[in-house]
Order: C-alpha cells, then sequence, then structure tokens
C-alpha cells in the first residue's frame, strides 16, 4: 500500500533585522537602537549592525551584535555643497555594501535620517524602517526625507513631535515613546543646608543651549548654585565646548560650573543634582534625560517645545527656548518652592509608570512594530 503523503507544515518566517546607522558615535538615537536590537535579539530574531568605525561599533561589538562596516553617513564639515556632494558619494558607497550584505525581506532599521540616501537600493527588496529620533524642523532636513520619502516603508517615531512633520510629507508613522530603565533607586533628599546643584545631561553641541544655561546661571537668585554640565564632545564642536568653557571662568560665574564629560553612569550622577535641565534651543524628540531625571524624582526645568511637553506632567517646569531670564526663573523657582519640588520630585516617578515610559514598555511596542511590519511582508 502507497504510502500516505506527509503535509509539511511552511516553516516560521525568518525574523532578520539590521540596523543602520549614520556615524560611529554614541549619543541618544544610538543608545536606543542598540537596547532595542539587544531585546529583539532576545525575542529570537537575528540581529546585525551597520556603521561607521567608532564607540558605536566597539559596543556593539561588546554586545555581540555582528557589524557590517560603511562609510560615516553624516554631513562631513566644510562648504555646504561640497560636504553634501561628500555625503551622497559615501551614500552610494554604502548602499553599494549594504545591497551585498542585507538579505531578501530582511527588516532594514535606518536610525537617522542620512541613513536614506544608501538604502534607495535595498528598499527594493526589503522593508526600511525610519526610526526617527528627531523633530524635522531645518528646511534642508524637510527637503532630505521628501526626496526619500519612497525608501520608507514605515516610520517609527518616538513622539507625536516627530511624527507630525513625517506625516505631513505622507510617511506611514506610529509612535513608540522612549523608556527608561525600571524601576530605579530615587534621588535622595538633598540636605537642606547643601548649595543646590543645578545638572544638565547633553553633548556639548549648540542646538543643545548649554549656552543659554550659562547666562541663566548667572541670573539666579541662588548665588550658592553651582551647574554641572554631562557630556562629551563632538570634534566638530570643539569650538563650542571651548566657548562654553571660557564663559563659565567669566567673573559672574567662576568657580560655579564644573564640566563632567562623558560619565559612564549619567543617571546616578543625577541622583546629587537638585534641578535638572534640558535647555534646547531646537525641540527635543523624546528624550531620554527627561525620562531618567523623572524616573529619580529630580524636577526638570525644560525649553516648551518637542517631545519633553508630551511626557513632563507635574514633574517639572517648562519654559520658552533662548531666554535665559525665564529659565533663570524656572530654577529659581524650584530652588526656592520646597512645596513645588516636592510635588515635581513626586510625580516623576509616577509618571513613568502611569504613561507607560519604561524600557520593558518600550521594547515591547518596538517589537510589536517589528512583527507587523515582517507579518507585512510575508
Amino acid at each position: 500500500m502507497a504510502a500516505e503523503p506527509t503535509t509539511r507544515r511552511p516553516a516560521a518566517p525568518t525574523r532578520d533585522i539590521v540596523g543602520v546607522a549614520p556615524g560611529g558615535v554614541v549619543s541618544g538615537a544610538e543608545r536606543v537602537l542598540l537596547r532595542d536590537l539587544v531585546a529583539a535579539r532576545g525575542a529570537g530574531w537575528s540581529v546585525r549592525l551597520a556603521c561607521a568605525d567608532g564607540p558605536l561599533a566597539d559596543q556593539a561589538r561588546e554586545l555581540g551584535i555582528t557589524r557590517i562596516t560603511i562609510p560615516d553617513l553624516r554631513l562631513p564639515e566644510g562648504r555646504r555643497l561640497t560636504a553634501a556632494t561628500r555625503m551622497f558619494a559615501r551614500a552610494a558607497g554604502a548602499s553599494i555594501t549594504l545591497r551585498r550584505a542585507t538579505k531578501r525581506g530582511e527588516i532594514v532599521v535606518a536610525n537617522g535620517l542620512n541613513t536614506l540616501p544608501a538604502l534607495t537600493v535595498v528598499a527594493r527588496r526589503s522593508p526600511v524602517v525610519y526610526f526617527a529620533h528627531d523633530v524635522l524642523v531645518r528646511p534642508d532636513r524637510v527637503r532630505l526625507l521628501r526626496m526619500f520619502a519612497r525608501t520608507v516603508r514605515r516610520a517609527i517615531a518616538v513622539s507625536e513631535a516627530v511624527a507630525g512633520p513625517l506625516r505631513k510629507l505622507g510617511v506611514d508613522t506610529i509612535v513608540v515613546f522612549n523608556g527608561t530603565p525600571w524601576p530605579v533607586a530615587t534621588a535622595p533628599i538633598p540636605a537642606p543646608e547643601a548649595p543646590p546643584v543645578v545638572g544638565i545631561s547633553a553633548l556639548l553641541t549648540p542646538w543643545k543651549g548649554h549656552a543659554v544655561l550659562l547666562e541663566a546661571m548667572a541670573l539666579l537668585e541662588r548665588r550658592d548654585a553651582t551647574l554641572e554640565i554631562m557630556g562629551g564632545t563632538l570634534p566638530k564642536d570643539a569650538s563650542y565646548a571651548q566657548s562654553l568653557r571660557e564663559r563659565a571662568q567669566q567673573p559672574d560665574l567662576a568657580g560655579r560650573v564644573h564640566f563632567l564629560g562623558h560619565v559612564d553612569d549619567p543617571i546616578d550622577r543625577a541622583r546629587t543634582w537638585h534641578v535638572a535641565v534640558s535647555a534646547s534651543t531646537d525641540p527635543e524628540a523624546g528624550p531620554l534625560t527627561t525620562l531618567e531625571a523623572m524616573s529619580i524624582g529630580v524636577p526638570l526645568v525644560a525649553t516648551d517645545h518637542g517631545g519633553v511637553v508630551e511626557v513632563l506632567g507635574d514633574a517639572g517646569l517648562l519654559v520658552p527656548p533662548r531666554d535665559a531670564r525665564a529659565l533663570a526663573d524656572g530654577i529659581d523657582r524650584l530652588l526656592d518652592d520646597a512645596d513645588l519640588w516636592a510635588r515635581c520630585r513626586e510625580a516623576g516617578p509616577r509618571l513613568i509608570v502611569e504613561q507607560q515610559l519604561t524600557l520593558e514598555d518600550h521594547e515591547r511596542r518596538w517589537l510589536t512594530a517589528l512583527e507587523s511590519i515582517a507579518d507585512d511582508d510575508n
């Protein structure tokens, strides 16, 4: 008697992701990408990372993430036309590498706008997901997205502030808010007699607003308050960082400003602050530093635009951007009003939980978004 035919079940689709970063440095967007790739690997995905040489490649190696080497895709220094020409030439080279390295159907996570020119060919056979960490306000950035919007299958934006400009350009966009580790130890209540410490955690680059914050510190009523500036400096911003140090040496600030550089555990250092500041002059997308300060109960003064407005709530105060006087007044209010300070301190950790802004919440939503894209592609 003939054997009955065996019914074979179709194999489950392979889940493959390659993240593509525009450079080799590690700032907030790269931290988020690395965490998410590790989370995807834990959920059974095969993950790789394409990036240039630098700290990002080193960290990926330490995490056991296979790396694809591509050129730096960020805009080089120099005259804009020359720099743009060089950037697109590098993108062409990266495109060839990525076309050869990626698998058909593999999800390609473009972790920055400058990666899109290198992914136009790849997008013909693999879904490109634009992981958007920036609020597009500059006309040149909007033009760049308009040129390559068709490359993007879907965008994952870290706030509604980020999503708005993308949707206006017709990009299918969902919002997955950033998250912060939870639970974490709350910052201790400072001793009443201790001189207050104001802190900012941000790369020393002009749009982060350090220069405005220094002017605000000079205007504070609390003359015993000191400022800690935590964050590294990119080579292109060396002159800006030097200008901050020179301003900090002027008589009205001398001895009151401390540059910490890169700190391995920024949350632990922030626990020593009375007030945290986000002074960005351009809108922040979904600032991790805001979530970190909220999670440990450090009240925040932030500029009133971008993604911070969507999450801060009663955990701090919002002030107009580029306004040193308003920033100083906000800091003074928190330093002088013990009841207000206590309310903001209590609200931060509560809002992290209520608004589902933990790292676990973020990773769950991010993986759900990728699963949806993978299912649509099969």
